[in-house]
């Protein structure tokens, strides 16, 4: 089995251009079912002694221990995967994941800031950051307001990504792929105003740096998006730095975009993904039913 796993993962990293984020959560998750697997066909078991009730205890195994339906989604997709890639192979003739459904997942309403609650992070940025990081926090707000990045696509940026002539920011979304986005104006203002702050700053050098001058970390970005996002008093039922990035999709629906655009600015592989931010709160639904004459006149 071992065999099988890493040349599976040799197989997504290689041909298939998968991130090493990606590559490491399918390491971990195919460790996972192996464990479970020694467990329920012995420790001699090979890739084709699996069968559908395997992966059926595996699903059941994980519910009994609490693993939310995402969770158990996510490791099932990963089985598939893996097994696709064995049937391809040749090495088992049917996949045994081939007639398992993904467990339902209830859809969940995005969290997102209205215009007057992120205008009010903007301030708090500006006006609780340090002296040293104004600039940097700055910048980094308002790219995840106004780009709609996701986290890891934030703090992999290089100085180099950043095109000012033109207004774009070359940025490495999921599966690898490079995308050159463009960013509105504020944006490109911000991070002009934060490099003047960096001394020398090369091409190759990282975007955004941390206290210790290295490249900032997932979790620290995290930890100052929460930040502000407290002290700017918002209180939603989750808050994030994709909080932000919703923020970023539903303000361009109210603004009359459509949702092919959205989907190409956001990288979204399916649309399903996003129709998620056809959401109408109840102030919208009042506004709408206002606009209605019924005057004769």
């Amino acid at each position: 089995m071992k065999q099988e796993i890493e040349q599976f993962l040799g197989y997504v990293g290689t041909e298939r251009g998968f991130s090493p984020k990606t590559v490491d959560a399918y390491r971990h998750d195919l460790g996972k079912f192996s464990e479970f697997a020694d467990k329920e066909l012995g420790k001699d078991w090979q890739v084709g002694d699996v069968d559908q009730y395997t992966i059926k205890a595996y699903m059941q195994f994980l519910a009994d221990r609490g693993n939310a339906a995402v969770s158990r989604g996510r490791k099932l997709a990963t089985l598939k995967s893996f097994f696709r890639y064995l049937t391809s192979e040749g090495r088992v003739k049917v996949a045994p994941t081939a007639t398992i459904k993904m467990p339902k997942t209830q859809q969940k309403e995005p969290s997102y800031l209205t215009e007057q609650e992120y205008k009010r992070l903007l301030r708090t940025v500006q006006k609780n950051a340090t002296k040293y990081f104004k600039a940097r926090d700055t910048a980094i707000i308002t790219m995840l307001l106004g780009m709609g990045l996701r986290l890891s696509e934030l703090t992999e940026l290089d100085v180099g990504n950043v095109n000012f002539e033109d207004g774009t920011i070359k940025v490495t979304r999921k599966g690898n792929q490079e995308r050159i986005l463009p960013a509105n104006d504020e944006v490109m203002i911000t991070l002009n105003r934060y490099l003047k702050s960096r001394e020398n700053a090369t091409a190759q050098q990282p975007l955004f740096l941390s206290k210790r001058n290295q490249r900032i970390g997932n979790g620290s970005v995290w930890h100052l998006v929460k930040k502000y996002l407290k002290q700017a008093q918002i209180e939603k039922d989750k808050l994030s730095p994709h909080t932000l990035r919703h923020t970023f999709a539903t303000t361009l629906l109210r603004q009359g975009e459509n949702l092919l655009t959205i989907k190409e600015l956001l990288s979204h592989r399916n649309l399903r993904t996003t129709e998620r931010y056809l959401h109408i709160n109840g102030d919208d639904l009042k506004n709408a039913v206002n606009k209605i004459s019924l005057t004769s006149k």
